[in-house]
């Protein structure tokens, strides 16, 4: 199982800058769990996250700390990145949230 990431969001989260991610369908994910990064649809890469915590939130309920924590440096910043993936901002929609930590790459025994 992976989780999906833009490129431009790979590094932040390697760098552990980015612990955060808000989705508009519930992931296929499990506090817990370890999964893979996939960059895109077809590039899986060896790095590993850990799930902390899957819960819902509406979108204005964000603060500029969940911003920090989507790896960008504003709330403003968020909603143009938000916007350009999923559509226009809608403040009451419900969205998923998982917070995590990056791993490492996953090393062969």
């Amino acid at each position: 199982m992976a989780l999906i990431f833009k490129k431009r969001y790979i590094n932040p989260i390697i760098r552990g800058e980015k612990t955060v991610t808000r989705r508009a369908s519930r992931p296929m994910v499990k506090p817990g769990g370890i999964y893979r990064l996939r960059m895109g649809f077809f590039n899986y890469m060896p790095d590993r996250i850990r799930v902390h915590r899957l819960y819902t939130q509406r979108l204005d309920e964000m603060t500029p700390e969940d911003a920090v924590k989507e790896g960008v440096s504003s709330l403003e910043e968020f909603r143009r990145d938000w916007a350009e993936i999923y559509g226009p901002w809608d403040g009451d929609q419900r969205v998923w949230v998982v917070e995590f930590e990056y791993v490492g790459p996953h090393r062969k025994p």
